[in-house]
């Protein structure tokens, strides 16, 4: 009788480790609403964040785009400047000439301004120049704005005349 005792023990055993077991899963089934709310807000966060940066990278993309597009388009006025092709002459606020530089007409133009400044000794007959290129936008938008600098022969310089002296040597 003890053998079937013990084998009776044994299986109510089973079945009361088998409820509890049960009961354990039957508690634990999914998530909590607490567990998804807090998915949730990290979840909501986090895209937050994502496009925080993102917005960020365009705008610092454009200003990169814009200012290497100011940088080429005054090499561009210095060169023509240093050819000869434009005068190096004060000009305030003057508009690209769409068609040569390829720009596109629907964007905001770029406007430039030339200022030219003699060196303090005239006689080395170079001037400064100085060609500033901008979008022409509010200042409230921040427009990007570079300026380069160059020295260049002054076309208006006459060399000071030197005076010769001739010298007669005489032979024996």
């Amino acid at each position: 009788m003890e053998i079937r005792n013990s084998k009776s023990e044994i299986r109510n055993k089973r079945k009361i480790q088998i409820r509890n077991a049960q009961n354990i899963l039957d508690q634990r089934n999914g998530f909590t609403l607490l567990e998804v709310i807090l998915a949730l807000a990290i979840l909501a966060g986090a895209l937050a964040v994502l496009g925080e940066v993102s917005r960020l990278a365009l705008r610092n993309a454009a200003g990169a785009r814009d200012l290497a597009r100011a940088q080429l388009l005054a090499e561009s006025k210095l060169a023509e400047i240093a050819a000869g092709i434009t005068t190096p002459q004060a000009v305030e606020n003057a508009a690209f000439d769409t068609s040569s530089e390829s720009l596109d007409p629907a964007e905001p133009a770029w406007i430039y301004s030339i200022s030219t400044q003699s060196i303090e000794n005239p006689e080395e007959g170079l001037i400064s120049v100085r060609v500033t290129v901008t979008r022409d936008l509010p200042a409230g938008q921040h427009p990007v704005k570079f300026s380069l600098v160059r020295w260049l022969p002054d076309p208006n310089y006459t060399p000071p005349s030197q005076t010769s002296s001739t010298s007669v040597s005489g032979g024996t």
